[in-house]
């Protein structure tokens, strides 16, 4: 009765440390707290605004923040705070769309990478060693240019650049819980290489994988922002911070409102995922408490 207890008590216990870790990190407390906020802006602002980001007034272009636009306008006479608005939403929708994508391919080709060793293990890393031998964001540039543009294309380019690092990462941690005993006990007692996977691979690697995204969404944020800036992202009229930069940019000297507060949403934005990133890997990571 008592071992049941224990056995229950246990994981909440591992919880509760987990959350008391992380509640001494600052930089979970902050960026935490700037994440929380652009994804509130991102889910209810757009319900909000008083204007549409699409909504033109060709007589009203780039003007100063007033009380109608408290923003201001861009070269379409459009409201930059319904676009940024807007904009927080598109760019959070392709970090996730990344995000799944990536994190389950990764997560299947490390394991079976990892766990089975081999030739399959040498084509999978040799794969991997050459798309890692290209700066990301180039190659997405050149995918993107050879199938267009648009919120698909941005998704399936930075999926394609992003996922052997996060194979290579998720390999080397299951190669280290590959010998671990309980992965032996499992072996000898005729578990299926699948449920080995899923009970014993998978929550090990949850963890560092969940922090590797939490840092990865900053990379993707200002790649999906580096796509619409040269044109081979988002395109109009579906606003995206990119390219709200973009088109900021010739009028930077007289009217500097888009640039600037385009820029400011993108950089407080992968500032907090990154702050997020370093406290959880702080906080999870116990080779790392008490430094």
């Amino acid at each position: 009765m008592t071992a049941a207890v224990q056995t229950t008590q246990y994981p909440l216990d591992g919880w509760r440390l987990v959350l008391r870790r992380l509640a001494r990190q600052r930089n979970v407390l902050i960026g935490g707290a700037i994440v929380m906020f652009v994804v509130l802006v991102a889910v209810f602002g757009p319900s909000l605004m008083a204007h549409s980001p699409e909504e033109t007034d060709l007589f009203n272009p780039w003007s100063e923040p007033t009380a109608q636009n408290p923003l201001g306008t861009d070269k379409l006479g459009r409201d930059i705070l319904s676009r940024l608005v807007y904009g927080a939403r598109v760019s959070l929708l392709v970090a996730g769309a990344v995000l799944a994508i990536t994190l389950t391919v990764a997560a299947v080709l490390g394991m079976i990478a990892g766990y089975m060793g081999g030739r399959i293990d040498a084509f999978l890393m040799r794969f991997v060693d050459i798309m890692l031998a290209f700066p990301e964001v180039v190659i997405a540039i050149l995918i993107a240019s050879m199938i267009g543009s648009g919120v698909l294309t941005v998704i399936i380019s930075l999926a394609l650049v992003w996922w052997p690092g996060v194979t290579r990462l998720t390999r080397s941690f299951v190669l280290v819980i590959r010998e671990e005993l309980y992965i032996d006990a499992a072996i000898v007692a005729g578990t299926p290489t699948w449920a080995i996977f899923l009970r014993h691979l998978l929550p090990n690697i949850a963890a560092p994988l969940l922090v590797r995204a939490s840092v990865g969404v900053g990379f993707i944020v200002m790649a999906e922002a580096t796509l619409s800036f040269l044109g081979l992202g988002i395109q109009e009229p579906v606003p995206s911070w990119g390219g709200m930069i973009r088109d900021g940019l010739p009028a930077l000297r007289t009217d500097p409102y888009l640039a600037i507060f385009g820029s400011l949403a993108l950089g407080i934005t992968i500032i907090g995922f990154n702050l997020l990133g370093d406290g959880l890997r702080d906080a999870l990571d116990p080779k790392l408490q008490g430094r």
